[in-house]
This record gives C-alpha cells, structure tokens and sequence, in this order.
C-alpha cells in the first residue's frame, strides 16, 4: 500500500512536470518570467487565500451534514485527507470519500455507513450550486453575443452542462428512490458475474448481492436521517455556494495579478471553469485530472479571446493556488493523522 501511494505520488509529480514543461515551451520562457515578474504577488496570494476558503466553506457543508457533533478543525483535517487520496488516485475524484467516512466514523464512533451518507450528500450538494454556475454563464454569453464564441462553441458548452445536469439528475433520482437503485445494482452486479468469476473463482452473485442490499439500507437510513434536518440542509446549501464562489474568485483574482481582466468576459470565465473542471472526472486513469483540466482550462480561455500565454499561465498560477496548493495540505494532513 506504502509503495503504492509513493508511485501514485510521483506520477502525479513527474505529469506536473511535463505539464509545466509544455506549457512554459508554449508561453516563452522569457515572456513568462516577465509576466511573472510584473504580475501582482499580493493578488496571486489572494488566489489561494481564496482556494482556502473554498476548502473551509466545504468542510462546514460537509460538518452540517455530519451524523455527528465533531469540530471544524478536525473535519476540515479529513476533508483535506480525502483530497489528497482525490487528487493523486485516478478514480473520478472519488477515492478519498471512503477515507472521510472512515476517518468521521473512527473520531466519532459513528456507523460507517452514516459516514459516508453524509460525504456522499456533501458532494451531491456541491454538485448543485457548481452546476447553477455553469447555467449562469451560458445565460451571460447568450445575453452578451459580442463575446466571440462561435455558435458551434456555445452549443458545445450548452451540451456539456446539459450532460452534466442529465447526471446530476440520474443521481438525485436513485437517492431519492431506494428501490431504484437496489434494482439497478442488482443488474450490474448480475451483468458484470461471469466476467468477474473469470478472475475470483467460486464468486457467489447471490451472496454478494445480499450485502450489497444491507449495504444500501444502511446508506439509506443514513440518507434519511439527513433529510430530516432540513435546518441543516439549508445551511449546508449556502455554504456550498459560498465554496463555489470563492473558487471562482481565485480565477479571477490571477487574472487580476496579470493585469488581464480585461481579456476575460464573466460568463467564459464561469464556463471554462465549469467544463474543465467537469472535463477531469472523465479520463479515469488521471489523478483529479491532472493535465486534463489543465488544457481544457486554457484553450477554452483561448477561445474566448484571452491571449495565449495570458490563458496559459493563468491556467497554472490557478492550478498552482488549487490543485497542487491542496494536494500539499491534504497530503501534510494525511501524513499526521498516519502519524498520530
């Protein structure tokens, strides 16, 4: 597991490289330190001043929403622990739920399957807010056609925040409809048998499909109990906003530092940062889409009129204060717990 989580890490070092590496060759190495050089230092601090936020707003979604009573401090030390495993496992940003719940259910001497209710609910909850933003940039460009974008390049965003809504949706609806998802794991599990007897010899279908059920009880119950707290709930969906805005305004706060707010329009801004970030949950082989988001991020800057080594390096001062500033903190927060 030890040499495991050491080779994760350094793919996710050795593709940071190779990233900065192209996208220096891109931008000049001269005209990237001169962009540097007069770029506002105070204002790239302010970018990650903003990430945080970002991170702290979460972790008080994620604490109205907890089965149990439990600090700040601590759960944002979890959130971050799982954030780390999110961002150098490649599994859709995913890997690192299991390990909040297990950590929430450890401190608190909560169910593990009330855990994870509850860190599955926070992200279901962030998907909301990030989704209205993405719908809210569509309207700013439809309302400002002198934008640039192409009809076929609006129509493409249109459609990959329609995707992305059609998810959520599917998503919502086995949350909301038990029965739904018991049947729809059954035939998975059904469907993907002879092929997983191939590699586990005597695989029991039936007898994994009892504990799936129990399982989905128990995540259901958990599910229950969060509904309930409608309070909660709403305080939790504020907050969750709050999380979304304050990343966006780390955007924009590097465009500031670049003295490039002028070469970006409010809603390609909202819709670069909704698809790039939609565009790393599906290379599942790339680690909180690692170069993915990254490129997505800065031809889509592009093609909304930002020059290119302006959308190139704003793209990494970005990732800089998000993605890797994070992957740092998570990782220093999942070697002391380790630790402790």
């Amino acid at each position: 597991m030890e040499r495991f989580k050491r080779k994760n890490i350094w793919f996710v070092v050795i593709t940071g490289a190779v990233i900065l590496t192209v996208f220096t060759n891109k931008i000049g190495f001269e005209r990237l330190i001169f962009l540097l050089d007069n770029s506002n230092k105070l204002l790239v601090l302010l970018a990650v001043f903003f990430n945080l936020l970002n991170l702290i707003a979460f972790s008080v979604t994620w604490q109205f929403l907890s089965p149990a009573r439990i600090s700040l401090y601590k759960l944002f030390r979890f959130y971050m622990a799982g954030t780390f495993i999110n961002n150098i496992t490649p599994t859709i940003g995913t890997g690192g739920e299991p390990i909040k719940a297990m950590l929430l259910g450890k401190s608190t001497g909560t169910s593990k399957s009330e855990c994870f209710a509850s860190v599955v609910s926070q992200r279901m909850l962030n998907m909301f807010p990030f989704l209205t933003f993405g719908g809210a940039g569509i309207v700013f460009l439809i309302l400002n056609p002198d934008v640039g974008l192409e009809k076929w390049e609006i129509a493409g965003m249109v459609f990959s925040i329609g995707i992305a809504f059609l998810a959520f949706g599917m998503i919502i609806y086995f949350y909301i409809r038990k029965d739904r998802l018991t049947n729809f794991v059954h035939s998975s599990i059904r469907f993907f048998a002879p092929f997983i007897g191939l590699v586990k010899k005597g695989f029991d279908h039936m007898a994994y499909l009892d504990a799936v059920e129990r399982s989905i009880d128990s995540f259901h119950g958990g599910l229950k109990d969060i509904h309930k707290n409608k309070h909660g709930l709403l305080k939790a969906t504020v907050f969750s906003f709050i999380g979304w805005i304050f990343d966006v305004a780390a955007i924009y706060a590097v465009f500031l530092a670049l003295g490039a707010e002028s070469y970006i329009h409010p809603g390609v801004l909202i819709l670069a940062y909704t698809i790039s970030m939609m565009s790393g949950w599906l290379p599942l082989f790339m680690p909180g889409g690692l170069g993915i988001v990254d490129s997505t991020m800065a031809v889509l800057f592009i093609y909304g009129g930002v020059p290119v080594d302006i959308a190139m390096l704003a793209t990494l001062l970005y990732r800089l204060a998000s993605y890797w500033s994070n992957t740092a903190i998570g990782g220093y927060f999942m070697w002391s717990i380790l630790k402790a």
